[in-house]
């Protein structure tokens, strides 16, 4: 049976790492934000986590001939592969809960293509990877939910419910600088303000609200509803002992780990969007505290008033 895990959590918990050490199995293919498949394959200036160009990049070029999603039109016109906004609208939210509940197929036309596009990519991947394992970084919890409602024969969906740490992952949000660290030694530096397309960085309220609504919204959902699909891994649990977090995300897989896998360096990987650990990452490094002195108490006791209680429940002293 061939399974595609889907990493489901809020942004910033270090869903590109952990995809990045799973992928690093022999029978694992880690495609990354799939979701992003459109905008990542005709951005001249996209890099695959193999650090090539995604112009030059022999893997996505094969897939882009293969897929034709699109290549007789300027793909952005045609669907977006996987996004699934349109599902968030206040007047179709509750069209979800028959597929929550029931894990009944989602039927609504505005997104039919994109199931479709995702479900053929897929196998695609499967045939071109010859892996029985596909790991997709999407995060989207009602995306994931939606797939799997409305999966294929000869496909199982597997679940990862990542969280970290809140002040950790409001540290890395505020953040508006980064770089790609290539194996050639060069450096490809970005400002999210002064991109061709700036990223929209959130203030701390936004970002405080966002990771407690992402977080308590999946918790609930996946512990009612897909309990027997999800793994649940905390962040900083990873990075302190993988193995042992690894054993059991691949024991839902029936596969056994592999100490290569956390060789991050020696392990070619083609993913697709998420931050730069896709390049950079070379090993495993112990969990980043740097929101300990990189946050003012200001930030901090905001963070504290609003989501203090449900990261201390998650475990976070």
């Amino acid at each position: 049976m061939k399974k595609v895990v889907i990493i489901i959590g809020a942004s910033k918990s270090g869903s590109t790492l952990l995809a990045k050490t799973i992928g690093g199995h022999s029978q694992c293919f880690t495609m990354g934000e799939i979701n992003r498949y459109n905008d990542e394959i005709t951005n001249p200036d996209g890099f695959c986590g193999c650090g090539k160009p995604l112009g030059k990049c022999e893997f996505w070029s094969g897939v882009r001939r293969q897929f034709q999603v699109g290549e007789t039109k300027d793909m952005k016109e045609e669907p977006k592969l996987g996004i699934f906004r349109q599902i968030t609208k206040p007047n179709v939210i509750h069209k979800l809960l028959p597929t929550i509940l029931l894990k009944k197929r989602y039927n609504n036309a505005s997104i039919d293509k994109e199931i479709e596009n995702t479900l053929d990519m897929y196998n695609l991947l499967f045939d071109k990877t010859g892996c029985q394992v596909l790991v997709d970084s999407t995060k989207g919890l009602f995306r994931a939910l939606i797939l799997d409602a409305n999966k294929r024969d000869g496909i199982e969906f597997e679940f990862i419910h990542l969280v970290r740490d809140g002040r950790g992952v409001l540290n890395s949000s505020l953040k508006k600088t980064y770089a790609l660290h290539h194996a050639d030694g060069s450096v490809t530096e970005y400002h999210k303000e002064t991109l061709e397309k700036p990223i929209y960085v959130k203030s701390p309220t936004e970002a405080i609200n966002y990771w407690l609504y992402v977080n308590m919204r999946n918790m609930l959902l996946l512990k009612l509803f897909r309990k027997r699909q999800t793994v649940f891994v905390k962040y900083e649990n990873f990075t302190k002992d993988p193995l042992k977090v690894l054993e059991t995300v691949f024991q839902n897989l029936s596969l056994k780990t592999e100490k290569d896998m956390l060789d991050l360096g020696g392990n070619e990987n083609h993913i697709l969007g998420g931050n730069s650990s896709r390049l950079n990452a070379k090993r495993i490094k112990k969990v980043d505290d740097a929101w300990r002195t990189n946050l003012d108490k200001q930030t901090l006791d905001s963070f504290n008033k609003r989501a203090g209680w449900f990261n201390r429940l998650l475990g976070y002293n």
